[in-house]
């Protein structure tokens, strides 16, 4: 897999390139692989994602609510959006995934 690609498509450069193949790594090719899968980075990176997101909300825009800032950062952290931001960037192309996962077509 050629994680230089990855890093070119997407503008960044990553200091700890096993982090970023733990991050890309499927459940089905850890467990094919016995490694780490990006499980419990996902559910970091969810976290950090909405805090980025409220604190640019709460410096950005004053005027809105409490609740409309919810809604606001709801929209923009759901699957639905970051799957887009995934595909433009093709993520798929760098993913390690597992044989049972490509069988299935997911």
């Amino acid at each position: 897999m050629n994680l230089d690609k990855f890093e070119k498509d997407i503008g960044y450069i990553f200091k700890d390139k096993e982090l970023l193949k733990m991050a890309l790594t499927h459940t089905s090719y850890a467990h094919e692989k016995e490694i780490e899968s990006n499980e419990k980075l996902e559910f970091l990176g969810d976290a950090i994602l909405e805090f980025v997101i409220s604190d640019y909300l709460y410096k950005n825009y004053k005027k809105l609510k409490e609740g409309e800032m919810t809604k606001v950062r709801a929209t923009v952290v759901c699957e639905e959006s970051l799957y887009k931001i995934a595909t433009k960037h093709n993520f798929s192309d760098f993913l390690y995934i597992g044989r049972s996962e490509i069988k299935s077509n997911r």
